[in-house]
């Protein structure tokens, strides 16, 4: 059996994980559990990855040569120390390279050059490379101090919007009746309850925060004016990470809300440009998963154009 790589885009509630070899075809794809040791603890998060690459090498065979992972948990890469905490008993730390999950992302768009990823999901960041391949990150914060343009903070800037319009003191607004639908009230009053559940997640309440900009375009002034003021944000700090570094003036634009929203979309980068004319905004050609193989890759002096061929092209059985 010929050596492998191992690229995993880790998440909050769930993992890919893509082995593939040096020529970029890959062999085999897995998916499983969360890995965010800030939300489910340290062992639960290395127990998760291990039951996933336990079956994918399971398939494959055993002589994987690196394991990329994109932790949810990271901001920045990990030192010596968080990787051995870890790998504990289960990965081998000399082959195992824990990146942020934003970084593997990043990755899937500038394929390791300078560039910068604005991710839009149920929270928020945005992570730049330079030109030495520094990271800086902006945003990220988490829901109880921001993340502006997530699916959570779109939820609640819309559910106030309800609010406002349910208690007369604020304009009329159709996110109103989403609300009503999205969480099923008979009453405005029940939305206390099912926000307040114990067993309400941050990602179903986020989950609400994509009709904010289905109603936006539909022509609704209320969400489009919440979708406007969240996106402005974004834009700002992605304009002033740009003015440091010109050279990383190409943006990608990933996660939920930006992927499934043209109009979130549209506004983030009419305000941007609007800030930073030099700027290009577009999609990511490759998802996280991959871009986790791509950075291995890459650190092996194997990423070359008919290597991205095969991933591209050999990955779509996997989908």
């Amino acid at each position: 059996m010929s050596s492998y790589l191992i690229g995993v885009d880790g998440g909050g509630t769930k993992t890919i994980a893509v082995a593939a070899r040096p020529d970029g075809t890959v062999i085999g794809a897995e998916r499983g559990e969360g890995i965010n040791y800030n939300n489910i603890g340290m062992d639960r998060a290395r127990a998760n990855l291990k039951e996933i690459i336990d079956r994918l090498e399971s398939r494959i065979g055993s002589r994987c040569e690196g394991l990329s992972v994109g932790m949810p948990a990271l901001d920045l890469p990990a030192d010596e120390a968080l990787t051995r905490l870890f790998a504990g008993s289960s990965f081998d730390p000399a082959l195992l390279d824990l990146q942020s999950d934003a970084y593997m992302a990043l990755v899937g768009f500038t394929l390791g050059k300078a560039g910068m990823i604005v991710i839009c999901g149920t929270g928020s960041i945005l992570l730049m490379m330079d030109e030495h391949g520094a990271q800086h990150v902006r945003g990220g914060w988490g829901h109880l101090l921001g993340d502006p343009g997530s699916g959570y903070a779109l939820a609640m800037d819309g559910l106030k919007a309800a609010i406002a319009d349910w208690e007369n003191i604020g304009p009329h607004t159709s996110v109103t009746q989403a609300a009503e639908e999205y969480f099923s009230l008979k009453d405005p009053r029940e939305l206390i309850d099912r926000v307040y559940a114990k067993e309400q997640t941050k990602a179903e309440l986020a989950g609400f925060g994509r009709r904010v900009p289905e109603q936006a375009a539909l022509g609704d002034a209320v969400a489009a004016e919440i979708v406007r003021r969240n996106t402005a944000v974004l834009a700002a700090n992605a304009a002033e990470m740009i003015r440091r570094v010109p050279a990383a003036n190409r943006v990608g634009v990933y996660g939920g809300v930006l992927t499934n929203s043209a109009f979130v979309r549209e506004a983030f980068t009419a305000q941007l440009q609007a800030l930073c004319p030099e700027a290009e905004v577009s999609l990511p050609e490759f998802p996280p998963e991959l871009g986790a193989l791509i950075h291995a890759l890459n650190r092996r002096g194997l990423l070359r154009p008919e290597t991205l061929t095969n991933l591209k092209a050999s990955y779509t059985a996997y989908l």
